[in-house]
């Protein structure tokens, strides 16, 4: 549970140019604090953050410590979203809430963006004394709580690690990441997510050229590779290379294939939330349109599974060990 102490909710819409900047703090009522919640939870929890330092030199670091108090740092950053909104169409419309909190022991600070949503609802409308229910459309919609929130960045006050989700969008003409390069002026590595997507995509295609796409062999490498997340909350790369491949060409081609990918899959560390969210099952798919979903660790033995080619050219896939029918 995080515990909030203060909170402000800035209006911003870059492509109208509207900014309304909220002078006192929003109170927390009802189940509002639990809205909160899973969105801070998101940054801790999700697989798709970038997550580094900041240091002193840091833009938004030097506001945090000269602005004062943590309502002008709250205004002052509102203003500076709204600048770098208003030179893209692609940034959307949000309620910008800043907020300073408590979590397990340490303090942050949040930078959430709630991107505006349109939604339907029903508007009851009376003429010569005759009811009319009509639905129309509402433009200023917040994200659901159970929805993940697209935008925005925490900071840990002490260790100053850095927790960003972000969006890529077109800036003056180029692509850019703008709230790790606008806003925070950092660079940043790959995403837990995107590093895990580069180590096992490698793995298949080396695969597929030496072993003819075996999914035997593919299901080991996965499971191997989440056998590691699990008991390191890391990937060692080496193990991977030696322990999955059995020949130096096949070693070679997948240490060429990551480098090109220009990703250090050894550069994250999960925690055990995080960890939940690895995906554990492999998709078979067939030209008729059949899907099988199979954990890995059921597909890496080769007795449970067995591929023919029939003559007609077809496949007949035979599956053994399954168990009970629940």
């Amino acid at each position: 549970m995080i515990q909030v102490k203060e909170i402000y909710l800035h209006i911003l819409d870059g492509i109208n140019e509207t900014k309304i900047l909220s002078e006192n703090e929003m109170e927390i009522e009802g189940d509002i604090q639990d809205y909160i919640e899973k969105h801070v939870a998101v940054f801790f929890d999700q697989l798709d953050i970038f997550k580094g330092k900041v240091d002193e030199t840091s833009f938004v670091k030097k506001r945090l410590e000269s602005s004062g108090d943590f309502k002008n740092f709250s205004l002052e950053i509102a203003d500076l979203f709204f600048e770098v909104m208003k030179r893209s169409e692609e940034i959307k419309p949000c309620d910008l809430m800043c907020l300073y909190f408590d979590y397990e022991g340490a303090e942050y600070v949040g930078i959430l963006k709630l991107n505006l949503r349109t939604s339907y609802i029903h508007f009851v409308e009376t003429h010569d004394q005759k009811i009319t229910n009509k639905i129309i459309r509402q433009q200023a919609t917040l994200p659901y709580k159970t929805q993940k929130v697209e935008e925005g960045f925490l900071i840990a006050l002490e260790s100053d690690e850095v927790y960003i989700k972000d969006k890529q969008v077109l800036l003056d003409g180029n692509k850019s990441r703008y709230i790790q390069e606008d806003i925070l002026k950092l660079s940043m590595g790959a995403t837990a997510k995107k590093a895990i997507d580069a180590v096992t995509k490698a793995a298949e295609k080396v695969i597929q050229k030496y072993h003819d796409q075996d999914y035997v062999k593919t299901a080991k490498v996965k499971e191997f590779i989440n056998s590691q997340l699990d008991e390191k909350n890391a990937i060692d790369l080496e193990s991977i290379v030696y322990q999955c491949f059995e020949t130096q060409p096949e070693r070679e081609a997948y240490r060429h294939e990551l480098d090109s990918k220009g990703i250090d899959p050894t550069a994250f560390e999960l925690n055990e939330s995080q960890k939940k969210k690895i995906k554990r099952t492999q998709k078979i798919k067939t030209a008729s349109g059949v899907e099988i979903t199979l954990p890995y660790e059921y597909v890496a033995r080769a007795e449970n599974m067995e591929i023919e080619n029939n003559p007609d050219g077809s496949i007949s896939i035979r599956l053994n060990n399954l168990g009970e029918l629940l």
